[in-house]
Parts: structure tokens; C-alpha cells; sequence
């Protein structure tokens, strides 16, 4: 058999699983994973990972924290930093505090806890910022706030995680060695930020748009792979290196022609590749076979979710928002999606979660897809409605048309 076939049915299965589920209103993830669960070792058996495999669901893995650090922007940080520095500072600490109490009380060893308690931090800046804009909050002071936050919580999971894996994994540095790598990598990151703006004058022909829109995308492309390279270099994941070129670069794209092409390419071809592997990795008889499941799933997603909004909506009310609003702050906590799924990755890669919690940390992915948007569609709703009514005094408040972007697939 060809060996280009397992690729294709995992694009056919993609395709098929998304349209059908699409009638029923099924997020787009939760269709991929179910597909890659049919058609695995433990569905119909149709195709077994292989490297090639493997490869293109690390690429997937790659491109989406790219895009998760390319839909975020830093620019209205500066006017929102203390309440989102406080914010993304309480929904991170006490959610990693009860991950770190759940996995304690579970029995698992040191590195699961800690993995358990940096997936509980993280949240998902993918599904906040659809809403925000759709009602027309991204750029008020609440959606600047929220979005500031959630980018805080995922940096600093992200972090969190690098720096375990720096000593969970072979290979690890000495300390001293390390954090000097990092801090110059860093700076490296920093100046390529600076850079790359002085890049595209240099190759800039005002001749053909066309050169520009292929100079533009290698440039994208050159800036990710360098940026991933240098992180692992150094010993840590590709996950950090992606999120932060993304983020080099949220503030540097400017064409919408060049933005929908990067979109197109991740989602159309690589997300989905890395979704569906997901699901094909799935150990469905490890996690049946598992003793007292219902109550260890239960017990993962009542601890993530209610940890989550009820340390968003209590931060919330700190810093000044109402009831309505701080349940917004709340609800935008809640979704598991980019730094959970890097964590089932690497946990599945170096052997660190056993089967029934990396299928467990799965259905929290869903589970929060589904949920969080119901409730922040309707919060938001709420709070556009009555904006005026509780900030009639603050003129920054006031929310703007914000600029169409590509409709989220998740």
C-alpha cells in the first residue's frame, strides 16, 4: 500500500467527520478528535501513527501555538495592565493550586501533578476573542482586561512547562548554563522583533504585490522555524518558541491578504492533521478499563471549571468590574484548548501522564469548547447591552467596530 495513504485518510476522515458534525452544531475540534478516534488502533484500525505521521502532528502542534500567539496583541496592554496583571496573576495561582491539590489527592507521582496544575492555568485567548469582537467589547477597557489576561495565563503556563521539561527530559543543562541560554535567547527574540520590520524594507518591491505577499510569508515562515529551532537548542519544547514567534509577529503583519493566507494554511491543513492525530493516540480501552473514570473525569472538570471562573469572576470584582462583567472575566477563563493539548502531547511523547488522564485531560478540551462559549455568548450579550448603563462615565470604555477577522473554526 502507497504511503501517502494514511495521510489521506487522515484528511479524508478530518473532512467527512467536520462536515457531518457541522449539522449538529459539534465544534470543529471535538469533530477532528472523533475522527482521529474512529479511524485509529482502537477505532477501525484504518491507519497506525507512523514518523510521517508524527511529524505532520508535531507541525500541527507548532502552528496552532503559533496562532495562538498571532491573534494576540499587546498594544492595549499598557492602559489595562494592573487589572489584568492581577486578573491573569489570581485565575492562574489558584487554579494551579487546586490542580496541584486534585493530583495530590489522586495519588500521581511529582511530574503528573505538576503537568495536572500547569493545565489548569492555562486557558484559551482562541475562543475569548471571537466573542469580544462579534459584540463589539475587544476594544473597550473589560475586553482589553480580559484578553490582556488570558495571554498572561498562557505565557505563563507555557513558561511553567518549559522549564519542567527542562529537567523531566534528557538531556537537561546545568541551571546556571540554562537560564543563560534563555535569557539570550530572548534577546535574540527581541531583536528579531526589532528587525523584522527592517527586513521587509530592505526586500521591499513596490514593483509587483505579489513578490511582497511571498517575501511577507517567507518572512513569517523564517521567523518561526528560526525561533523554534533556538528554543530547542536550548533544550525546551517547540510549543514556547511557536507561541512566541507568533507573538513577534501579531503586531508586525499588517495585510489582511497575508493574515487570511497564514490562517488558511494552519487551519486548512496542519491544525487538523495534529486534531485527528490526537484522537487516534486516544487509549479508549486503557481509559474504560480504568477504575472509579466517571468520578476522576468528574473531579478534573468540576476543579478546572469552577476554579477558573470562580477566581476570574472574584478578581473581577477586585478590580472594579460588576457582577455582569466580572461573570464575562469568569466565563473567558474556563476553555482548555492550545497549552492542554501541547501538555497530552509532550505527556504522551516522554511517557510523563498515564492513559486514563491524558484521555481524561481530552474530554476537558471538549467538554470546555462546548460549554464556555454558551455561557460567554450570553454574558457578553448582556454586558454590550447594558455597557453603558454600568461605565457611563468612563469614555475609554466605549466600544469600537472592530475589523473583521477569519471566523474562528473552533
Amino acid at each position: 500500500m502507497t504511503e501517502v495513504f494514511p495521510f489521506f485518510i487522515v484528511l479524508l476522515a478530518g473532512l467527512i467527520f467536520s462536515r457531518v458534525f457541522r449539522s449538529f452544531h459539534v465544534p470543529w475540534t471535538v469533530a477532528l478528535i472523533a475522527s482521529g478516534l474512529a479511524i485509529g488502533p482502537y477505532g477501525l484500525q484504518l491507519i497506525t501513527p507512523d514518523p510521517t505521521l508524527e511529524f505532520l502532528k508535531y507541525l500541527g502542534l507548532v502552528f496552532l501555538m503559533f496562532m495562538a500567539g498571532l491573534e494576540t496583541r499587546f498594544s492595549g496592554f499598557r492602559e489595562v495592565w494592573k487589572e489584568s496583571s492581577f486578573i491573569g496573576t489570581m485565575t492562574g495561582l489558584i487554579p494551579f493550586a487546586i490542580g496541584i491539590l486534585i493530583g495530590h489527592l489522586l495519588g500521581y507521582e511529582s511530574h503528573t501533578i505538576i503537568l495536572l496544575g500547569i493545565v489548569f492555568i492555562s486557558s484559551s485567548i482562541a475562543i475569548a476573542v471571537p466573542v469580544l469582537e462579534k459584540e463589539n467589547l475587544f476594544h473597550s477597557r473589560l475586553g482589553k482586561t480580559i484578553v490582556s489576561s488570558i495571554v498572561l495565563q498562557d505565557i505563563a503556563s507555557l513558561v511553567l512547562l518549559a522549564v519542567v521539561l527542562q529537567y523531566l527530559t534528557p538531556g537537561m543543562l546545568p541551571f546556571p548554563m540554562f537560564v543563560t541560554l534563555f535569557v539570550l535567547t530572548l534577546f535574540i527574540v527581541a531583536l528579531v522583533r526589532w528587525g523584522v520590520p527592517r527586513l521587509r524594507k530592505i526586500f521591499e518591491n513596490k514593483k509587483r504585490s505579489m513578490d511582497r505577499f511571498e517575501r511577507d510569508l517567507r518572512i513569517t515562515f523564517v521567523v518561526l522555524i528560526g525561533t523554534v529551532i533556538m528554543f530547542e537548542i536550548i533544550g525546551l519544547h517547540a510549543i514556547v518558541g511557536a507561541f512566541l514567534a507568533g507573538l513577534i509577529l501579531s503586531e508586525i503583519i499588517q495585510e489582511k491578504a497575508l493574515k487570511e493566507k497564514i490562517y488558511v494554511m494552519a487551519y486548512g491543513l496542519f491544525i487538523p492533521v495534529f486534531f485527528v492525530m490526537i484522537g487516534v493516540d486516544i487509549n479508549i480501552e486503557a481509559f474504560l478499563a480504568a477504575q472509579n473514570i466517571v468520578l476522576l473525569v468528574l473531579i478534573i472538570l468540576l476543579g478546572s471549571m469552577l476554579s477558573k471562573f470562580a477566581s476570574g469572576w472574584i478578581s473581577g470584582k477586585i478590580v472594579g468590574f460588576t457582577s455582569l462583567q466580572s461573570t464575562l472575566v469568569g466565563g473567558t477563563c474556563i476553555p482548555q484548548l492550545s497549552t492542554t493539548l501541547a501538555v497530552i502531547t509532550i505527556g504522551q511523547q516522554y511517557n510523563l501522564l498515564p492513559e486514563e488522564l491524558v484521555t481524561t485531560l481530552i474530554i476537558l478540551s471538549v467538554v470546555t469548547i462546548f460549554v464556555s462559549p454558551l455561557a460567554v455568548n450570553r454574558s457578553a450579550e448582556k454586558v454590550r447591552k447594558s455597557y453603558f448603563v454600568t461605565d457611563p462615565a468612563k469614555e475609554n470604555d466605549t466600544p469600537k467596530e472592530t475589523p473583521k477577522a477569519p471566523p474562528s473554526p473552533l
